[in-house]
């Protein structure tokens, strides 16, 4: 069992996952796409707090990269559903099911 299941691999997610690791709690993220979300594809940012410009991809990666070197885990997988049990959530996905004792749902936005 996991302490924290993160569903959503873009900034939001990355962040969360490591301020859980380091309060020292074991992580799974859970993406269906690509990790980094929508910011992963823009060529220049400029307003990620404490970072003047870097591009999406380059920001993703060191997220990641931080994530992964902290002891973070991913699954590329959808996520088809939550049980809320007593003692645990259960997270249903395409490629199997994760127990928690926690979910955050960062699932941010979708392109329009």
């Amino acid at each position: 069992m996991h302490d924290i299941v993160i569903i959503g691999g873009g900034p939001t997610g990355l962040s969360a996952a490591l301020y859980a690791l380091r309060a020292g709690k074991s992580v799974l993220i859970l993406e269906n796409n690509s990790m980094g979300g929508q910011i992963a594809t823009s060529p220049r940012v400029e307003n990620y707090p404490g970072i003047p410009v870097v591009s999406g991809l380059e920001l993703t990666d060191s997220l990641l990269s931080q994530v992964m070197s902290s002891g973070g885990k991913v699954d590329l997988a959808e996520t088809t559903g939550i049980t809320d049990g007593t003692d645990k959530k259960t997270v249903h996905t395409t490629s199997g099911d994760y127990d928690a004792k926690s979910v955050i749902i960062a699932t941010g936005a979708k392109h329009r």
